[in-house]
Order: C-alpha cells, then sequence, then structure tokens
C-alpha cells in the first residue's frame, strides 16, 4: 500500500504531466483493495462513512465488487473515480487522503492504484452520461510494443458495428495514462440485465453486419487485432457495483 505521501507527490507529479500532454482529456482514477481476513465488514463500514463525507456529486466515487477469478474469493474491490479532468488533479485532495489512512487503510490487507485511464471517447457507445450501472464486465489488453494501428482499426470498425447491431450497448473503452504498463488498454461493457448484456440486439450477428460494412475484412482485421496483443495479457472479469458504498446520484 503507498502512503498518503507518496500518493501525494505521485498525483502532483502526474497533474503537471497531464497538463503538459492531455489537458483536455477525461480522466477516471481506480484503486483495488483486498480487506484483511475477517475485517470486511469494517471495511466497508469505513468505506461508506469516508463516501458519504468526502464524495459528493462533485467528488464521485463508485464502489464495485469483483464477482469472477481467483482474486474474487477473498473480497477485492474497486474503487472508480469517474470523468475527472485537470482542475481535479490540481485540487487539494490531503483532508480525504489523510481520512482514509487513519479510518479505511487499517482494514485493507493490499491495495493498488492510483491507476489513471484516459477514456477513449471516440470508441464509446452511451457513455457520456454519469448514470452507473449494477454491472460491469472488464475486458484488459496489454498491446505490444510498436505500430498498434491494426488493434486500433479494429476497435474503431467494432464500435462502428455495435451502434448497429446494439444499438443500446453501454461500451467504452481506455489506455492506461498513469500507475503501469502505458499499452495496457480496458475494455468496458456496463450494463443492468445479465442475460442481455449488450442490450437489445439487432439488425442480424456481427460478423455478418462487419463484412458487409467492411469489404469481408472481419476475419484479417480480428487476426491483426490479435497479432499485436501479448498472449498472457487477456483477462476478463465480471464486477457488481455497490451502491451503498458508491456516491448517490
Amino acid at each position: 500500500m503507498k502512503n498518503l505521501k507518496i500518493l501525494t507527490l505521485t498525483l502532483l507529479f502526474v497533474s503537471v504531466s497531464f497538463a503538459q500532454y492531455n489537458p483536455n482529456a477525461e480522466y477516471w482514477i481506480t484503486y483495488q483493495y483486498t480487506p484483511k481476513k475477517g475485517m470486511t465488514a469494517k471495511f466497508e463500514s469505513a468505506v461508506k462513512a469516508k463516501t458519504k463525507i468526502y464524495n459528493k456529486s462533485d467528488n464521485p466515487v463508485y464502489t464495485a465488487i469483483q464477482t469472477t477469478g481467483e482474486l474474487s474469493e477473498n473480497g477485492r474491490y474497486e474503487r472508480i473515480m469517474p470523468r475527472r479532468d485537470i482542475d481535479w488533479f490540481m485540487r487539494d485532495n490531503t483532508v480525504e487522503g489523510k481520512y482514509w489512512m487513519a479510518n479505511v487503510d487499517k482494514y485493507v490487507q493490499k491495495g493498488e492504484g492510483p491507476y489513471v485511464w484516459i477514456r477513449v471517447k471516440e470508441l464509446s457507445i452511451n457513455f457520456d452520461k454519469p448514470s452507473p450501472s449494477k454491472y460491469i464486465r472488464v475486458n484488459t489488453r496489454v498491446l505490444k510494443n510498436g505500430d498498434n494501428s491494426d488493434f486500433w482499426r479494429y476497435l474503431r470498425r467494432r464500435v462502428e458495428v455495435l451502434k448497429k447491431t446494439s444499438p443500446d450497448i453501454k461500451y467504452t473503452v481506455f489506455r492506461l495514462d498513469s500507475g503501469g504498463n502505458a499499452n495496457t488498454i480496458r475494455i468496458i461493457t456496463a450494463y443492468d440485465n445479465m442475460k442481455k448484456p449488450q442490450g437489445e440486439t439487432n439488425n442480424g450477428a456481427m460478423r455478418a453486419i462487419y463484412d458487409e460494412m467492411y469489404e469481408g475484412a472481419w476475419q484479417d482485421d480480428f487476426d491483426k487485432y490479435n497479432e499485436r496483443l501479448i498472449e498472457w495479457a487477456r483477462p476478463q472479469y465480471n464486477y457488481t457495483l455497490r451502491a451503498d458504498l458508491s456516491t448517490s446520484n
């Protein structure tokens, strides 16, 4: 777990970097926590209290619990700070950080973050309004070094196809800007109905529409997309929103 001093210096450093390189971007910050054994109830109570005090609508935080994967067995929580801008990084968040360290951190076995992500707005569908869904599916992809235009071409085309086949889908893509490997990509689908994570579908199967729109390019595009990925780094995890540990709408 990073201590408060390191966290403060990290946020200060990245805020200066963002101002220089990505002044108009939309940032999302995530943290991941595993509570100490037998301390889950106390951890949740402390998170709930902290959220109520510090995370109003002008500083919202969502909490989700991981429901699939090995780490989910011990309780794995993700705290999501959505839609931040440069001005937010310039704020003094010292008091909030000190409260977390004094009242929540003592119940944490392992913490990771902050991870700072940039939302790729042109690869988003129905994701502009701040209305969290009950469930989240996260696909993480790590790109090889070099020219990754094939990867991005497939995603751009896939979004255009999804707009036709699944117009109600809530979908977006993030790239990691700070906190880890800069080649890390997150592809997110958010939904309320577990039986229909992509919403109502129409206009036929996705592959058929892709080939129709792009002259039979699906297989070639998909193969080239996969060639740009590091083989071992393709996890998919599901999360459930904990509204009681999140900012109220």
